[in-house]
């Protein structure tokens, strides 16, 4: 598997509040430039998942 590929498989799920943010950034009237937007989504929810397992882990449960 190639590293982007599991990059990409690990995140968390898009929730409603982060659909919503993005939609909001994307329709803004003084937009970021639009390839940040996704970028700083898979970002957050690739740490969000990291933090996630870091938290069972050391609870010694599985997520």
């Amino acid at each position: 598997m190639r590293r982007n590929q599991k990059r990409i498989l690990q995140l968390i799920h898009l929730s409603l509040a982060e659909i919503r943010r993005l939609i909001t950034r994307l329709a803004d009237r003084r937009p970021a430039p639009v390839d940040h937007i996704p970028h700083w989504s898979t970002w957050r929810r690739r740490r969000q998942h990291q933090a996630r397992t870091s938290h069972y882990k050391r609870r010694g449960h599985s997520p």
